[in-house]
């Protein structure tokens, strides 16, 4: 005899989800506060500075399909205890680096054309160095973790409500980027920017015991999932379980490479919150002490309510107009406007209104993150956090190649195309969309597709 009502242990499981995603960025964004005090105790100029940002993307993005594929393989849980033990590990280990540089005594000659700017590069190892490697192996460490989380959601949720789940589990993590400033602030008035690092560390480690004692792969092995919700939760059947995925077949969809060029062109321009905005508002707009730490942390905050409204609309339109326009729809008018508020905070004299425009630009890209999420749910099915992880490790890229280029207009004093780069970012994403169809599940051979659509697994 089962239970005539369901159980709610889904939502739980998106309470640990949420406050992963948070702790997540947290971590991430608490550099960007504390970047000016960095680089004058390490001795690290604002160009060099910028490729400790691009560290983190780029092992970020190369990361990012071995650990989804490891979540596919053997269940978010322990991939995701792995992961933040990694990357708590290595935010202490920030707080740890010191002003240093020590010549090795060798050098590399340089070929043919290269030797006729110079004929040798000098083999030193200093404070920079050791913290573009620290950085480097925090995002190795990061690398997976929203993968696993939409692979999870993906486990803990039906197909109705994942947009709703995506949009929450966004939510709070651009939560935690906005509350990263004070937060850092407050941890580095007693102890400075390296006992900060140490702490937020330490509630990583913290984090990862009590999630490993509560969180559950799946329903099934939960004990306090009644047979109802059980019910509720679970596909039309499991027997796609079996079935390997077709990479062959992945890599022949252009959906999946548009989802990628989209995500690519997203995150180079809105990386531009989490590394530079910072330095705009106190160089360009001048704003006072506490007016920067409010912007600091302003568009994210923004931006989380867009991704929880933004999960609630896509739900809604994927049931009025279906999978295809019910997603892209929604992409393609928040990235458009999104590329014209950045636009627009150019045109403004009033600094207030220029931290508005970019609020908006945020608030409209991130009105399309669980639409983005939500339909590597759909066409990866049960390899979605691989999709996941193939989609964000590209989109990543753009968080590794964007950082320097804004560094260098910055340092030149071109901070107007700084903000047109980042727009043109998103118009590129706005036309991405068009050209991507969440309505076919693209991991699976052909053949294996039909037969599972005869049997009324998959649409």
């Amino acid at each position: 005899m089962t239970d005539a009502n369901p159980t709610n242990v889904r939502y739980s499981v998106l309470a640990w989800a949420c406050s992963l995603s948070m702790l997540t960025y947290i971590d991430r964004v608490c550099i960007k506060n504390v970047g000016g005090d960095m680089q004058t105790d390490l001795g690290i100029d604002k160009t060099d500075f910028g490729w400790v940002f691009s560290s983190f993307g780029l092992a970020y993005a190369l990361f990012e399909v071995p650990s989804g594929w490891l979540g596919d393989r053997f269940g978010p849980r322990q991939v995701l205890c792995r992961i933040v033990l990694w990357w708590s590990f290595f935010t202490a280990l920030t707080g740890c680096i010191w002003k240093f540089s020590y010549d090795l005594g060798y050098t590399i000659p340089m070929p043919y054309p290269l030797s006729e700017w110079f004929n040798s590069i000098p083999l030193i190892v200093n404070s920079l160095l050791l913290l573009v490697t620290v950085r480097f192996l925090f995002g190795a460490g990061e690398a997976g973790a929203y993968p696993n989380a939409a692979r999870a959601l993906r486990n803990w949720f039906p197909y109705e409500r994942r947009g709703l789940a995506q949009g929450l589990l966004w939510t709070f993590g651009r939560w935690g980027g906005a509350i990263a400033p004070p937060l850092i602030v407050l941890a580095a008035w007693p102890w400075g920017w390296r006992g900060a690092f140490i702490i937020f560390g330490i509630a990583g480690a913290l984090w990862v015991i009590f999630f490993n004692m509560y969180f559950h792969n799946t329903p099934a092995e939960h004990p306090d999932v009644n047979a109802a919700e059980l019910g509720y939760i679970q596909e039309k059947g499991d027997e796609e379980e079996r079935l390997p995925m077709s990479w062959r077949t992945a890599f022949a969809s252009p959906t999946l490479w548009f989802l990628c060029g989209m995500y690519f062109f997203s995150n180079a321009g809105w990386c531009f919150f989490i590394t530079w905005d910072v330095e705009y508002y106190d160089k360009i707009l001048h704003l006072g002490p506490t007016a920067l730490l409010i912007a600091s942390g302003s568009p994210l905050f923004f931006g989380g309510i867009a991704c929880l409204a933004g999960g609630f609309v896509t739900d809604r339109q994927v049931q009025v107009w279906g999978p295809r326009w019910g997603r892209t729809f929604q992409g393609f008018v928040a990235y458009f406007l999104g590329g014209a508020f950045f636009v627009l905070a150019l045109w403004v004299d009033v600094p207030f209104l220029a931290v508005a425009c970019l609020c908006a630009a945020s608030f409209c890209k991130d009105f399309a993150m669980a639409v983005s999420w939500s339909t590597c749910i759909d066409i990866g099915h049960r390899y979605s956090g691989t999709i996941a992880g193939f989609m964000n490790g590209v989109g990543n890229m753009g968080t590794f190649v964007a950082p320097p280029i804004v560094a260098h207009l910055a340092k030149s004093g071109q901070w107007d195309l700084a903000l047109v780069f980042s727009a043109s970012m998103f118009f590129a994403a706005c036309v991405c969309w068009l050209f991507i169809n969440p309505r076919h599940v693209i991991v699976y051979a052909p053949e294996e597709y039909e037969k599972l659509r005869a049997q009324g697994v998959l649409e």
